[in-house]
């Protein structure tokens, strides 16, 4: 049993290395529908609820000074990424079939939340960081659940309500790819522009360049400065409704983050890697206190985010009809909002090459919208 500050690291740091590796070393394709940092969390779970550690003051202290640091350097670093310019050469029409996915969740949360947040004791916050997920990706959802305080039992319910939706919805839009040709000619859609945007668009990508040590300090040194700054202004800034220090912090952070990414900053070498690394062991760190016997709403949570998902189908189908969208344009939309950036390319390239690049850039502008989105939701869910 561990009791020790540095024991309790050590593990953790291990045990997400070891799962991560095997995938990477057995590359099985359970691995698309049931994801290694999933398994990284439930065997988490597993483990603490078998024993392997006890959550004494020390072990609290690491654990906390870790993961309040070390979500907004990462969330910091994956906007640094998000170059809005090249976003912006999507072309209006894909730019409205992804905000039109936007919305339609956006809907299916209100909706969801009415029927089910009485049951579930109102978690809105809760509800807004999946929001947040399902929008952008698992790091927005880890800066509106850190400044909400979403934390224990509710936490693990509502990751579980992300990763078992998301792994059914993945095989859901991949399996309706087939149905393109009468989709399209119902909704009177035009495809032809799509490969010529794809072209525009594959011409603009630059191969990642290699790093070195110093590139690692130099990335490492700018991200947690930025966090000293950003939060120093969220200590000083007014409280306006929900929008307090732990909140204001994130939106600093990730407007600074936006407009660096415009610079020459955005191609810094090291950062996605750096960034990466902070996500997993973030997310093996948050479920460290929580015992797996203690999931009783699990299934409600996951019924409610089933709800979500058919309600954000249902009302697609509509806004394809009215504005002449392809149903390839609306799965790559879809998965961009729900999977996120590592996601939208796997069922983008099931359509298609043509979409890989367009899936890449929705789920980058996810990423950059994700967390207002989650927080102005939240805010939504607290009224109902």
């Amino acid at each position: 049993m561990i009791t020790t500050g540095i024991g309790f690291l050590a593990f953790i740091v291990a045990f997400t290395a070891l799962v991560l590796y095997l995938a990477k070393k057995f590359p099985l394709k359970l691995y698309k529908f049931f994801p290694p940092i999933l398994i990284i969390y439930v065997g988490t779970m597993l483990l603490y609820t078998f024993g392997m550690w006890t959550m004494t003051e020390e072990i609290k202290a690491v654990k906390t000074a870790l993961v309040n640091n070390m979500v907004p350097a990462m969330v910091f670093l994956m906007c640094i990424t998000c170059n809005i310019k090249k976003i912006l050469r999507m072309g209006p029409k894909l730019l409205f079939t992804f905000l039109a996915a936007t919305f339609t969740i956006c809907v299916g949360f209100v909706v969801s939340y009415a029927i089910f947040g009485g049951a579930l004791n109102h978690p809105a916050d809760a509800f807004g960081a999946v929001c947040a997920s399902w929008v952008g990706g698992i790091q927005n959802f880890l800066a509106v659940s850190s400044s909400l305080g979403v934390e224990g039992d509710i936490l693990s319910n509502v990751i579980l309500m992300i990763n078992i939706n998301y792994s059914f919805w993945i095989l859901i839009l991949v399996a309706i790819g087939s149905l393109a040709p009468r989709f399209n000619k119902w909704a009177k859609a035009d495809v032809s522009a799509i490969e010529d945007i794809s072209k525009k668009l594959d011409g603009d990508t630059a191969e990642k360049k290699p790093f070195d040590h110093l590139n690692v300090l130099v990335v490492l040194g700018i991200s947690l400065v930025a966090v000293y700054i950003c939060r120093l202004l969220a200590n000083i800034a007014p409280n306006l409704g929900f929008i307090d220090a732990s909140v204001w912090e994130y939106i600093f952070i990730s407007v600074v983050g936006l407009a660096l990414g415009m610079t020459k900053l955005g191609d810094l070498p090291a950062v996605d890697v750096i960034s990466e690394v902070m996500l997993m062991l973030t997310l093996t760190l948050l479920a460290t206190e929580i015992n797996i016997l203690q999931i009783a709403d699990a299934w409600l949570y996951i019924l409610a985010g089933a709800l979500i998902l058919v309600i954000h189908a249902v009302l697609m189908l509509p806004l394809a009809k009215l504005s002449h969208l392809d149903l390839h344009s609306c799965g790559v939309a879809s998965i961009a909002n729900i999977g996120g950036p590592s996601s939208a390319p796997i069922v983008a390239a099931t359509y298609g090459k043509s979409f890989v690049s367009i899936g890449v850039l929705m789920g980058t502008l996810g990423c950059v919208i994700g967390t207002f989105v989650g927080l102005a939701v939240a805010q939504i869910l607290r009224m109902i």
